[in-house]
Protein backbone atom coordinates (compact mmCIF):
# COMPACT_ATOMS: atom_id res chain seq x y z
CA UNK A 1 0.00 0.00 0.00
CA UNK A 2 1.59 3.26 -1.08
CA UNK A 3 1.05 6.55 0.69
CA UNK A 4 -0.26 9.38 -1.41
CA UNK A 5 1.66 12.60 -1.14
CA UNK A 6 0.94 16.14 -2.10
CA UNK A 7 3.19 19.14 -2.39
CA UNK A 8 2.63 22.04 0.05
CA UNK A 9 4.34 25.38 0.36
CA UNK A 10 5.23 26.81 3.75
CA UNK A 11 7.40 29.68 4.80
CA UNK A 12 10.05 29.57 7.50
CA UNK A 13 12.98 31.74 8.56
CA UNK A 14 16.16 31.27 6.50
CA UNK A 15 18.23 30.38 9.59
CA UNK A 16 15.75 27.64 10.51
CA UNK A 17 15.88 26.21 6.97
CA UNK A 18 19.70 26.21 7.01
CA UNK A 19 19.73 24.46 10.40
CA UNK A 20 17.23 21.93 9.06
CA UNK A 21 19.55 21.29 6.06
CA UNK A 22 22.39 20.50 8.52
CA UNK A 23 20.13 18.03 10.36
CA UNK A 24 19.12 16.38 7.08
CA UNK A 25 22.76 15.90 6.04
CA UNK A 26 24.02 14.86 9.50
CA UNK A 27 21.25 12.31 10.12
CA UNK A 28 21.05 10.67 6.69
CA UNK A 29 17.57 11.71 5.63
CA UNK A 30 16.70 11.18 1.95
CA UNK A 31 15.38 14.70 1.60
CA UNK A 32 14.22 17.78 3.43
CA UNK A 33 10.65 16.57 2.86
CA UNK A 34 11.27 13.29 4.70
CA UNK A 35 12.85 15.23 7.57
CA UNK A 36 9.90 17.65 7.76
CA UNK A 37 7.38 14.78 7.69
CA UNK A 38 9.19 12.99 10.50
CA UNK A 39 9.57 16.19 12.53
CA UNK A 40 5.89 17.04 12.16
CA UNK A 41 4.87 13.48 13.14
CA UNK A 42 7.12 13.66 16.19
CA UNK A 43 5.72 17.02 17.25
CA UNK A 44 2.10 15.89 16.80
CA UNK A 45 2.82 12.79 18.92
CA UNK A 46 4.36 15.07 21.54
CA UNK A 47 1.25 17.27 21.58
CA UNK A 48 -1.00 14.22 21.83
CA UNK A 49 1.04 12.85 24.73
CA UNK A 50 0.61 16.12 26.62
CA UNK A 51 -3.15 15.67 26.34
CA UNK A 52 -2.77 12.05 27.44
CA UNK A 53 -0.77 13.18 30.48
CA UNK A 54 -3.64 15.37 31.58
CA UNK A 55 -5.85 12.28 31.56
CA UNK A 56 -3.31 9.67 32.71
CA UNK A 57 -1.77 11.64 35.60
CA UNK A 58 -4.89 11.44 37.82
CA UNK A 59 -5.39 7.78 36.90
CA UNK A 60 -1.79 6.92 37.76
CA UNK A 61 -1.96 8.94 40.99
CA UNK A 62 -5.16 7.14 42.01
CA UNK A 63 -3.64 3.75 41.25
CA UNK A 64 -0.51 4.56 43.24
CA UNK A 65 -2.55 5.76 46.22
CA UNK A 66 -4.57 2.55 46.14
CA UNK A 67 -1.44 0.39 45.99
CA UNK A 68 0.18 2.33 48.83
CA UNK A 69 -2.95 1.89 50.97
CA UNK A 70 -2.88 -1.84 50.27
CA UNK A 71 0.80 -2.18 51.19
CA UNK A 72 0.27 -0.03 54.28
CA UNK A 73 -2.62 -2.26 55.39
CA UNK A 74 -0.57 -5.43 54.85
CA UNK A 75 2.41 -4.00 56.74
CA UNK A 76 0.19 -2.87 59.60
CA UNK A 77 -1.30 -6.35 59.91
CA UNK A 78 2.15 -7.98 59.86
CA UNK A 79 3.51 -5.54 62.46
CA UNK A 80 0.49 -6.22 64.70
CA UNK A 81 1.08 -9.99 64.45
CA UNK A 82 4.77 -9.51 65.24
CA UNK A 83 3.91 -7.34 68.24
CA UNK A 84 1.59 -10.07 69.57
CA UNK A 85 4.33 -12.69 69.16
CA UNK A 86 6.88 -10.37 70.80
CA UNK A 87 4.51 -9.75 73.70
CA UNK A 88 4.09 -13.49 74.18
CA UNK A 89 7.88 -14.02 74.09
CA UNK A 90 8.42 -11.17 76.57
CA UNK A 91 5.87 -12.59 78.98
CA UNK A 92 7.33 -16.11 78.75
CA UNK A 93 10.84 -14.72 79.29
CA UNK A 94 9.71 -12.62 82.27
CA UNK A 95 7.95 -15.63 83.80
CA UNK A 96 10.96 -17.96 83.36
CA UNK A 97 13.73 -15.59 84.50
CA UNK A 98 14.41 -13.50 87.56
CA UNK A 99 16.01 -10.24 86.45
CA UNK A 100 16.24 -7.28 88.76
CA UNK A 101 15.42 -3.86 87.31
CA UNK A 102 19.07 -2.75 87.10
CA UNK A 103 19.89 -5.76 84.92
CA UNK A 104 16.78 -5.10 82.86
CA UNK A 105 17.77 -1.47 82.17
CA UNK A 106 21.29 -2.54 81.18
CA UNK A 107 19.89 -5.23 78.91
CA UNK A 108 17.63 -2.67 77.21
CA UNK A 109 20.57 -0.34 76.52
CA UNK A 110 22.66 -3.24 75.17
CA UNK A 111 19.79 -4.43 72.97
CA UNK A 112 19.18 -0.93 71.61
CA UNK A 113 22.89 -0.71 70.70
CA UNK A 114 22.88 -4.14 69.04
CA UNK A 115 19.71 -3.41 67.06
CA UNK A 116 21.21 -0.11 65.88
CA UNK A 117 24.49 -1.82 64.89
CA UNK A 118 22.78 -4.69 63.04
CA UNK A 119 20.07 -2.49 61.50
CA UNK A 120 17.41 -4.60 63.20
CA UNK A 121 18.62 -7.96 61.90
CA UNK A 122 18.72 -10.15 65.00
CA UNK A 123 20.03 -13.68 64.95
CA UNK A 124 18.95 -15.95 67.82
CA UNK A 125 22.27 -17.85 67.75
CA UNK A 126 24.16 -14.56 68.08
CA UNK A 127 21.96 -13.64 71.04
CA UNK A 128 22.77 -16.97 72.73
CA UNK A 129 26.51 -16.40 72.13
CA UNK A 130 26.25 -12.84 73.45
CA UNK A 131 24.42 -14.06 76.57
CA UNK A 132 27.12 -16.65 77.23
CA UNK A 133 29.85 -14.01 76.88
CA UNK A 134 28.08 -11.39 79.02
CA UNK A 135 26.74 -13.56 81.83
Amino acid sequence: MSKSTQKYTYTMPTEQYEEMQRFVEANGFRSVSSFVCRAVSFYMAYLNSRNANEFLAPVIAGTLKSEIRSVEKNLSEMIFKLAVEQSMANNITAYCNNYDMDEFDGLRRDCERIVAETNGIIDLEEAFRWQEEEY
